[in-house]
């Protein structure tokens, strides 16, 4: 390989690395550049493929792929919960297309990180899809569609989609306050979606596994 190859294959790298979560950027990095240098060192690998068959070439070419991180080895199996089949069942939305814009780590009590998050929406679309993203976790891990307001807050502040002035005001409007089956106040009770948001966090989750792909 070429010193300009080289070089945008390290640019596509850090690209890569730079999609995903931050928690997952420096091994994502690190990961796609061991792979690149285990190319550079054992490049014979590749022209052995060309004589490989069945099973044994099917592996060298899994091989010659590069990593993206979280990989499918590393991932634990998608708890399907009634409340999580109730939504795909309603919405249309598949196991797959989940799969794409979360992972579910199973140690412990179990946790979920999201590959894919709202992004280039203003800030009041923002607080309302990460309340539905949060809702679709609960369903993950607690087999409930219900978000906490508290919840949503710190994630906003997390992710720079919080307007203080109008965090409260955002989840009275009438196209969101017909997503929770009672109303968002601060420091107030987890609400369930009712179908209007079940049928918006369904399409939200199409568009953001649609971007995944």
């Amino acid at each position: 390989m070429s010193h300009e190859q080289l070089k945008e294959e390290i640019k596509q790298i850090a690209e890569i690395s730079a999609s995903v979560p931050e928690q997952f950027r420096e091994k994502c990095f690190e990961l796609l550049l061991s792979n690149l240098i285990n190319k550079q060192e054992h490049p014979k690998k590749e022209s052995a493929s060309q004589g490989a068959s069945g099973t044994e070439k099917h592996e060298v070419d899994e091989e010659q792929k590069p990593p993206v991180p979280p990989s499918k080895g590393d991932r634990s199996t998608l708890p399907i919960t009634a409340q999580l089949r109730l939504l795909m069942r309603k919405t249309s939305v598949t196991k797959e297309e989940i799969e794409r814009i979360l992972m579910y780590d199973g140690k412990d009590d179990g946790s979920v990180h999201f590959v894919k998050e709202p992004h280039d929406v203003k800030l009041a679309a923002g607080q309302i899809e990460w309340a539905l993203l949060l809702a679709l976790r609960n369903a993950v891990l607690k087999d409930s569609l219900s978000v906490d307001p508290e919840d949503v807050r710190s994630v906003c502040q997390e992710k720079g989609f919080y307007d203080s002035p109008n965090f409260a005001s955002i989840f009275k409007r009438v196209n969101y306050a017909k997503l929770f089956k009672g109303p968002m106040v601060s420091q107030g009770e987890a609400q369930q979606l009712t179908n209007d948001g079940q049928d918006t966090l369904g399409k939200l989750i199409k568009h953001l596994a649609g971007a995944a792909q």
